[in-house]
C-alpha cells in the first residue's frame, strides 16, 4: 500500500536508495517506460482505443497492452514500426555514462539520462 502524501517519483527514488536490483531494474526499464508513455500519450491525442490504435500498428490489442506496460524494453523493429504507422518520432541515445549524450534535444536531455551498467540511456518522442 501506497503511504498518503508521498509522490511516485518520491517513493521510487526510495526505494532505488534501499534496494540496489529495484535501482538496475527501474534503469534498465527507462527505454520501455518512455515508449510506453510515447504510445499513451498518441493514443489520448488521438482519442483511440488500445484496440483502434492495435489496428494502427498491425498488432493485436494485447500487444498494445504489454507495450504500454513499459514492463518489457521493446525490440527495435517494434520502435520502426510505430514511429512508420504513427507518424511519431522516438530518439533512443545510448552513450558512456560519463560522457554528456549530444545525439538528443535539450528537452530530452532536461528529462534526464538514465545511467545503467556503464552507460547513460536517453529516450524521448515528438509526443
Amino acid at each position: 500500500m501506497v503511504p498518503s502524501g508521498k509522490a511516485f517519483d518520491a517513493l521510487v527514488a526510495e526505494e532505488q536508495l534501499t534496494d540496489p536490483s529495484f535501482k538496475a531494474e527501474w534503469q534498465r526499464l527507462a527505454p520501455a517506460r518512455e515508449f510506453a508513455a510515447t504510445l499513451l500519450r498518441y493514443r489520448a491525442e488521438h482519442k483511440l482505443s488500445q484496440r483502434a490504435l492495435a489496428q494502427k500498428l498491425g498488432v493485436s490489442q494485447p500487444r498494445v497492452v504489454k507495450l504500454e506496460s513499459g514492463d518489457h524494453n521493446p525490440e527495435v523493429d517494434t520502435i520502426i514500426n510505430a514511429v512508420r504507422r504513427l507518424g511519431i518520432e522516438f530518439a533512443l541515445d545510448i552513450a558512456p555514462a560519463n560522457r554528456k549524450p549530444t545525439l538528443v534535444t535539450a528537452r530530452a536531455q532536461r528529462n534526464g539520462a538514465i545511467a545503467h551498467n556503464e552507460v547513460s540511456v536517453v529516450a524521448a518522442s515528438s509526443v
